[in-house]
């Protein structure tokens, strides 16, 4: 809605909905039922809860298109919306050719909002207005195909037979709602040309009375509602559900799982059905891979290095992990100081402001950790849009999982309760990298990737392996993300997902740090306000490369700052062996104890959307390098060089 009293209209708002949990066997596409951990699907976490009444990530391993329809003719169309007869007959047969199954609205509901299976290729037809021209037409042509399809009536004009588009009548309706291949749903009463600009007593009258007339005349229950052209906002949407219905539609070009609520189900209008098929398979390749889920098994942590197609890898494997939230930002080996019982750790998450002198700790997308039992909503609906279908990472005490992010509906905790009751951590990663063991390619990645994913950078992991085994790896030299990959599944990784890289690679094993983003482990990396450790014991076998290799000699000075200044003479009492080092910066941290202050408090600034880090001048990457230096394993580094995260960009 464009207009400002519109807007506030739609701020002022209550979304009416119910959440819950749902005990239920997720459905999913044959990639996700493959052989592997993902087979395990929904085998830890299932508890009987009340029903989850909104769009559930427990639905995202599929994508579903809805048709819209409204008058079908036997020849000649006077509106370009309307279809012919052969037409119509024409796109059946298409769908009937592709081994699409259309499905019910109720099969469709079950799947939206507990996951329920639907066949791998579905799709779902609907029409609006009750055009007598449905039954003369397109009902014989969807009884041949045995094809079940949906008609939303609008009730002041049941029976009305005048102009060049009749409607139906009752009589029709109740002889159609027995057809156990058609759904009769509500179209408001008199369709009115925007509802969103009615009063909200005319609302309630649109709404209210429709649904109680179908019901009377035809003796059901009317669960589902299209809205006229299309029309809502949060205050109809609102509406609707107290009046009863369970689902609504719009006319905004998405896949179902896609859409921003249960009560703003997208469809697309018939003329785009091969627009919306190929929106499925881009949604189906890019993100949506499968929704990945099986238990975590501990193991002593080891640690592996090694030549993996082309590309040389550091590996860290087992443990149990944790993710951490700093209240401004640390290097690795800080969280892992702090957090007791922690032996390994990488950084994690790509984070919104990501200048290096920023003591910002806002999450890019929803975030809850161990150490903080707040859960984060992402709150930059303006970037929403470059987030959907990337990868979520959720896990408990004992599952892991992967699903494809949806801002809207995987935005709030009770979501992700009722997806996983037990979870303790989650946040947003920048793509599925390897799934059932395969590296995905660079087309598939770039689907919803940012754009530099494939810029040659030190790159971070976390995967799990086919024993169950967490695995935390990093590139120790620069590579593409489909380089990294196809390393990675060379190393036996069956899932894994990408994380912040570039400067902020740090990689952590014991007290030693086995790859970083520059290119000596000697320096520290970018200090993060995110981590990933692993909670558990070294093993024995490697628990000696735990030892730190940093050992700078006792007697040499701090390196001095290499900033240019003009040479000046030096006083004549002043003797040059007397030189000292700068000072630490100032707001670097100088303790490893635990933070006693709480996380930053999100800002309302939206994070910058250029991707990358950006080139700097000779002399900066100087100076930032020796700023860094001292700081090995000590928190927050100062400056005035801008590091951009990449996770986001246009």
């Amino acid at each position: 809605m464009n207009n400002f009293a519109s807007r506030i209209r739609t701020t002022l708002s209550l979304m009416i909905v119910v959440f819950g949990v749902v005990s239920c066997t997720n459905g999913g596409n044959k990639k996700s039922a493959a052989s592997g951990p993902s087979s395990h699907i929904g085998a830890v976490s299932e508890v009987a809860v009340a029903p989850y009444t909104e769009i559930s990530m427990k639905a995202q391993a599929q994508r579903v298109p809805i048709l819209m329809y409204h008058d079908l003719v036997k020849e000649d169309k006077t509106v370009y919306f309307d279809v012919t007869r052969r037409e119509f007959a024409d796109q059946m047969q298409w769908i009937s050719d592709q081994k699409i199954t259309p499905i019910t609205l109720d099969q469709l509901y079950r799947h939206l909002t507990t996951g329920a299976a639907v066949p791998e290729k579905s799709i779902v037809i609907t029409f609006d207005d009750n055009y007598q021209g449905f039954h003369d037409f397109a009902l014989p042509i969807l009884e041949a195909f045995k094809f079940p399809a949906a008609m939303f009536v609008h009730t002041k004009y049941v029976g009305d037979k005048s102009g060049k588009h009749p409607k139906m009548d009752w009589p029709t309706l109740k002889e159609l709602v027995k057809n156990p291949l058609i759904t009769i749903g509500s179209h408001t009463v008199t369709h009115p040309a925007d509802i969103t600009l009615l009063s909200p007593e005319d609302q309630t009258k649109e709404l209210k009375d429709s649904k109680e007339v179908l019901e009377k005349q035809l003796g059901k229950p009317m669960d589902y509602l299209a809205y006229p052209d299309g029309k809502n906002d949060k205050i109809v949407q609102a509406k609707a559900s107290e009046c009863g219905y369970k689902m609504a539609f719009t006319m905004e070009n998405t896949p179902a799982e896609e859409s921003p609520s249960i009560m703003a189900v997208g469809r697309y209008i018939q003329s785009r059905l091969e627009k919306a098929w190929d929106d499925r398979e881009t949604s189906l390749r890019g993100g949506a891979l499968a929704i990945f889920r099986t238990p975590i098994k501990d193991a002593p942590v080891v640690f592996e290095e090694g030549q993996f197609r082309k590309t040389k890898l550091a590996l860290v494997l087992g443990g149990m992990p944790e993710t951490e939230l700093s209240p401004s930002r640390e290097g690795v080996l800080d969280f892992i100081h702090r957090t007791p019982g922690t032996v390994a750790g990488i950084n994690g998450g790509f984070f919104a402001m990501a200048a290096i002198a920023s003591t910002d700790n806002q999450m890019v997308g929803p975030c809850k950790t161990h150490d903080v039992a707040t859960f984060y909503p992402d709150k930059f609906p303006e970037i929403w849009h470059k987030l959907r279908n990337r990868p979520l990472v959720v896990w408990g005490p004992t599952e892991f999982a992967i699903v494809a992010f949806q801002p809207e509906t995987a935005n709030t905790d009770a979501a992700f309760k009722d997806f996983m009751p037990d979870y303790t951590d989650t946040f947003l990663a920048g793509v599925w990298l390897i799934h059932n063991g395969i590296p995905q390619s660079k087309e598939d990645m770039d689907t919803f990737g940012s754009k530099d994913i494939q810029d040659p950078r030190r790159r971070a992991f976390l995967g799990i392996d086919r024993d169950g085994h967490i695995v935390l790896g990093a590139s120790t030299e620069s590579a593409s993300s489909q380089m990294l990959a196809e390393a990675a599944a060379s190393a036996g990784v069956q899932e894994a997902v990408l994380l912040d890289s570039g400067f902020s690679t740090s990689l952590v094993y014991g007290e030693d740090v086995k790859a970083s983003g520059h290119s000596t482990n000697a320096i520290p990396s970018r200090p993060v306000p995110h981590a990933i450790v692993l909670r558990g014991t070294l093993d024995a076998r490697t628990a000696a490369l735990g030892v730190s290799t940093f050992k700078p000699t006792p007697d040499e000075p701090e390196p001095k700052s290499r900033h240019r200044h003009r040479k000046r003479k030096e006083p004549a009492d002043e003797s040059p062996n007397e030189a000292t080092a700068a000072p630490p910066d100032s707001t670097s941290s100088t303790t490893d104890q635990p933070p006693t202050i709480p996380p930053t408090v999100p800002t309302t600034t939206p994070p910058a959307t250029t991707g990358g880090d950006p080139p700097v001048k000779k002399k900066d990457v100087s100076n930032y390098l020796h700023r860094m230096q001292p700081a090995l394993s000590t928190g927050l580094l100062g400056g005035n060089l801008k590091s951009i995260s990449g996770f986001i960009s246009n």
